[in-house]
This record gives structure tokens, sequence and C-alpha cells, in this order.
């Protein structure tokens, strides 16, 4: 016979023995029923059929939650005809007092209890305790969340909130009468807050699913978590509209939490399967696995890595395809993932980069190296088309190293010598060299939507660096153009991929063919050679702010002449104050004319052009010096020009849009 039913017995016999009327007082070291335990009870009753009675228990285990200084307070309190509790009043530390009502009844030990919680929830348990499989129902709704985890310290900080409608059956089965407890809870109106404010969640609402029945220690069953709608916060990460679920079957133990069969539904990504161990001293995880097939790269690539990206001032991209992905962890985090990339697209949101038709395989392991692939069907770089390529590497933890490689770009490549990226003290760092093979300028400034350019243009990068956040070149990075050359020494970039690009270089132009370049900009025609040099340059997303630049006609014996055309633009370029100095009769005969030089300078600051060129005129200065016969010098006055209308001007000379602006 179980504790609580002897206890009712005694309190029988005693009445058998005693008036009505009589005080009666009992203590007992512990009384249980079906998921209740109470330990040091006392009980002083004005008498068996009725009067007022006072029960308390030190401590009671209910449903597994612990709590202290129990008391149950009765107005009217009855052994006989049957055991009832009416203008109760129940309270223990941190809960109540509630009003309460009870009455068992009957062969089979009918019960009721009905319990207001506050003035609009009411919380009732029925059901029989005697016979074969007792069993009791709990049915309440609008239950305040807090009541339900205000067992789980760890939640208290985050305020948590929700009305929550509960339905659970305990049922006592089998010789041993062990507990099965099936509980439906349905929650809305969920929020809580962390003080920080990076964790939140509002409207919440959800339907949790449990199936659990006592096994020796342990307890095992089902879980089903159905989210519903509502709107999370988690860090970077926002989420809304429910559609995922949640379901495992587990044992808890003593001292840990076994998840199996698990598998969360994730709205419009697809399913991910596993198991998990967590300690239940710790509510650490020991271990697990997660796998996934099939998941939509797009919808995962919104909902989750964009946020965390953005969150760290990374590139934002935009992701198409399907993605097979497997993962083990345990205590220390991540051990080990492989994903599986298929039909896959990446789009750089800012247009950098586009690459198309991946096909991916990409494992990680925290205690090793492994070998990663990356087929490439094509894509571009800017504008620039690119051509189908494999992309090896060896990724560990501390390092990546990408093996080199030739990517096609129009009728020529780009070959990446070395790529590398190393971590050391928590950071990484990288190094970069490769070489454009002479690419088509035709072909290129077509894919560009440029003015059509003669030649071609090819460039080598002998070895760039990666320290914090700062791309620098070591030596020249030297590019071929127009039959002859630009260097670029001294190049730094800082935070390339940031919002904030800024570009710090020094360059140099050797012996560039006019000819060539005029006549792709439809300047107006001048043969010769130019020289140039550019220091200090600043650019700051690409716009420059600042440099010192001068372009003098290159020594050596070549033929110089100079276009109508080109003069006006040129005087056009210098605005109002410009001139050209010839004799009259000679306008209106030659279209060409001769020079010994050309020279102009431009001072940048603050978005103001301070102009100079090769001496002083009449307050002014010389941008072209006459030679040859016949010949034109031309003369600028308008020493400070604004930047921007001077490319303005530019535009319009030349008939296209200037790259720089």
């Amino acid at each position: 016979m179980r504790p609580l039913r002897r206890c009712v017995a005694a309190l029988i016999l005693l009445g058998t023995h005693s008036s009505a009327q009589a005080a009666i007082e009992l203590r007992f070291e512990s009384m249980s029923a079906p998921a209740v335990e109470l330990s040091d009870v006392r009980i002083a009753a004005a008498g068996l059929d009725g009067g007022r009675a006072r029960i308390t228990a030190a401590r009671a285990l209910v449903a597994g939650r612990a709590l202290q200084h129990v008391k149950l307070e009765c107005g009217d309190f009855a052994v006989l005809p049957e055991v009832h509790c009416r203008g109760g009043r129940l309270s223990a530390d941190g809960y109540g007092p509630w009003p309460i009502e009870f009455t068992l009844r009957g062969p089979q030990r009918a019960l009721r209890v009905d319990v207001r919680l506050d003035a609009e929830v009411t919380a009732t348990v029925t059901g029989a305790l005697a016979g074969d499989a007792p069993q009791m129902r709990l049915v309440s709704s609008g239950v305040p969340l807090a009541f339900l985890v205000g067992a789980f310290p760890a939640l208290k900080p985050y305020v948590p909130g929700a009305q929550v409608d509960v339905d659970a059956t305990l049922t006592m089965t089998g010789a041993e009468r062990t507990p099965r407890l099936r509980a439906l809870l349905t929650a809305r109106d969920g929020r809580f807050g962390s003080a920080d404010g990076l964790r939140a969640a509002d409207s919440l609402s959800a339907v949790v699913d449990i199936d659990v029945q006592r096994d020796g220690p342990d307890w095992r069953g089902t879980l089903v978590m159905d989210w519903r709608g509502g709107e999370l916060l988690w860090d970077s990460i926002y989420l809304t509209g429910g559609g995922s679920v949640l379901s495992a079957d587990f044992r808890l133990s003593p001292s840990a939490l076994d998840l199996t069969s698990l598998a969360l539904e994730l709205a419009g990504i697809g399913r991910l399967t596993g198991d998990a161990t967590l300690d239940r001293a710790s509510t650490s995880l020991r271990a697990a696995r997660v796998q996934g097939v099939e998941l939509d790269l797009k919808v995962l690539n919104e909902r989750f890595v964009q946020p965390l990206f953005a969150a760290r001032g990374w590139p934002a991209f935009v992701m198409q395809g399907q993605a097979d992905v497997t993962a083990r962890l345990d205590n220390a985090g991540l051990h080990s993932a492989t994903l599986t990339v298929r039909n896959g697209h990446v789009n750089d949101a800012a247009g950098r980069y586009s690459l198309q038709r991946l096909e991916a395989n990409l494992p990680w392991r925290r205690d090793g190296a492994t070998r990663m692939r990356v087929t490439a069907g094509d894509g571009r770089f800017g504008r620039v088309p690119v051509g189908r390529f494999v992309l090896d590497a060896e990724v560990a933890p501390d390092h990546v190293t990408v093996q080199p490689v030739r990517i096609p770009l129009l009728d020529a490549g780009l070959q990446l010598n070395l790529l590398r990226f190393h971590r050391e003290d928590g950071r990484w760092t990288g190094d970069l060299s490769a070489d454009l093979e002479p690419l088509s300028m035709p072909e290129l400034t077509q894919a560009l939507g440029w003015p059509r350019m003669a030649g071609s243009v090819g460039a080598s990068v002998p070895h760039v660096r990666w320290r914090d956040g700062v791309l620098s070149l070591d030596g020249q990075l030297l590019i071929q153009v127009f039959g002859g050359y630009i260097a670029a020494s001294g190049l730094q970039v800082i935070e390339p991929f940031g919002a904030t690009p800024r570009v710090l270089s020094d360059l140099q132009m050797r012996y560039v063919d006019l000819d060539a370049l005029t006549e792709t900009f439809k300047f107006g025609r001048i043969t010769g050679r130019l020289d140039g040099d550019v220091t200090g340059l600043e650019l700051s997303r690409w716009v420059p702010l600042a440099f010192d630049a001068r372009v003098l006609s290159s020594e050596g014996d070549y033929p110089r002449t100079i276009s109508q055309s080109a003069v006006d633009s040129i005087t056009a370029l210098g605005g109002a104050g410009a001139t050209a100095a010839i004799q009259r009769i000679f306008l209106g005969v030659f279209e060409r004319f001769g020079y010994r030089r050309i020279g102009v300078s431009c001072r940048l600051r603050n978005g103001v052009c301070e102009m100079d060129g090769l001496s002083d005129r009449n307050g002014g200065f010389v941008l072209i010096e006459g030679g040859g016969v016949p010949a034109i010098s031309v003369v600028g006055y308008n020493r400070r020009v604004d930047w921007q209308v001077l490319l303005e001007r530019l535009a319009r000379v030349t008939e296209t849009k200037p790259v720089l602006q």
C-alpha cells in the first residue's frame, strides 16, 4: 500500500476510536503519490468530518520540481465520508498563496483539484488514484510562463513571458506503477529579452508535445517543438514567421540528456538530423552529430550567413544552389565538418565578382589539415568574363594554402602563383603572387564598356601581403599598356572589403604612346611619348582625395605633332582662361601643328586641383611648348580648378565618362 493511502487509512482508523470533534495531529517522515513526494509532513485537523486543518511539508518534489516549505490551509477539511478541502490556500517559498479546493472519493479514489493561480487562471487536476492504472490529468489555460520555468535560474535574466495552455496526463502503468507523462503545451504571446538587447523575442507562438516514461533511474520519451510564429533575434540573426519543427527521442539520466533521432525542419531551407548528448551538471554539450541533405543555399544565406557577415563588417553576397552538410561537435566546439555544394551560384552584393555552376567539396577538421576542391563553371571579375577553373587547397585551423592555378580571362588568363593565409596569435595574415597574361585591349575595353583601345595589357604582381586588414604590395605592380608601362609602388589597400576602402600608392608612367592614348579616348590626335609620376595618391571608396601628379614629354627622338581638335580639347580642359598661341594665318590652313614639349601638373587637395605647367608666361603657365613649323603653344591661366569640374570637362571633350570620379 502506498504511503499516502496508509495515511488516509490511519486517519480513518483514528476516527473510529475518537469523537468526530477531536483534534488530530499527525507527523510523517515522508509521503508519496503519483509524481509527488513529500518530506517531514505535519497534519493538524480539527476532526475527521469537518473543520479547519493545516498541512505542511518541509520539502515537496512535484513532477521533478523541488518546492520548499509547502503549506496547505483548509477552511473545511474532512476525511469522512470523503476526503475534501474547501476554502483552502496553498503556498510555498516563492509561490502562492493560491486558493485551492479538492475532493477524493469512492473506491477508485476519484480526485479533483482546482487551484486558482491568479484572478483569470485556474488549474484543474482530475483522475483516479486507485485501480490497475492510476491516472491524473492537469488542464489549464493561460498559465504564466514564469510559473512553468521558475526552476531554471539561467532563464531569469531574460525575463521570459508568455501565456501557456497546459494539458498533461500522468499515468501509473504496470505492476511497478511506472509513471508516464504526456503533456501538450501551447504557448502564445511569447517574449524575452537580454539586458544588452542582443537576444530578444516577441509575439512567439509554439506547441511543445512531450511523452516521457520512467525507466529505472532514467526518463525516456519523445519531444516535438513546433515554432508557429513570432520574431526572434539571437545576436545578429533575425528570424520571423515560424514554420520550423524540432523533434527527438531522448533519455534523461542523473548525469546526462541523450537526444537521438534528432530532426530539425527549417522552413524553406531543409531538414537537419542527428543526435546529441548534454551534461546535466554543467548544461554543456558533450558530443553531437548533425547532417543535412539538399539544403537551400539561398534561404540559408539570407537567414543565417548574411546577418553573421553583416555583424562582423564582412562583405555581403548572394548564394543559390543546394548543399549537403555533416558536422561533429564536442565540448570544445566544432570538431569536424564537410560542406558539399552542387549547382551553386555566388554573387558579390557589390558586383565585384560572380561565380556560376559551382561544385565544391569542403571538408574541415579541428585537429588536422584537409583537402578542399572548388570547381567554377564560369563567372566574372567585375565585368570581365571568367572561364572554367578548379581550385585545390589545403585547409587547417591555422592555415589555408591554395595550389597554383590559371584562371581564364577573355583571350588570356590570370596565373595565381601563390595564395596562402596563416593564423598567428589569433590574427590572420595572407600572401599573394600573380601574373596577368597579355590581354587583348579591344576585348577588355568592350567587356568593361570603355572606349575601344588597341594593343594588349599585362601585369605582374610579385608579392602582396595581408596584415591587420591592410593589403600591401612588395615591389612594383607593373602594367604594360599603350606601348609603355605603368608601375605602382608602395601600394596599400586598407580594408579592401569594408564599407570605405582606402588606397595609398605612388605611380610611375613611362613612354606611353600618345597616339594610341588620344585615339582611344577621341581626344584629338597627338603623336609622341609621355612620362608621368603620381606621388602621395590617396583614394577613399576608390575616389581620389589627394595626390601630386606631373606629366611630361618623354626624352628621345620621335615625331611630335598635335591636331587642331586636340588643341581644342586641351584649351577646353583649361577653361575660359586657356588660350592657344599661333599666328592667325595658320589657324584656317593647317590641321596639325608641331610642339617641343608637353607638361602639366596637378596637386589635389580638398577637392581642388592646383595646376601648373612647363613654365610661367605672362601670368599663366605653359601646357604645350611649340616647336617646328607651324608651331603652337597652349597657355593656361586658371591655376585652381575644382576636381569634379575638371572631370566633367574631360567627359565632354572625350565624349565618354572618366573611370575615376
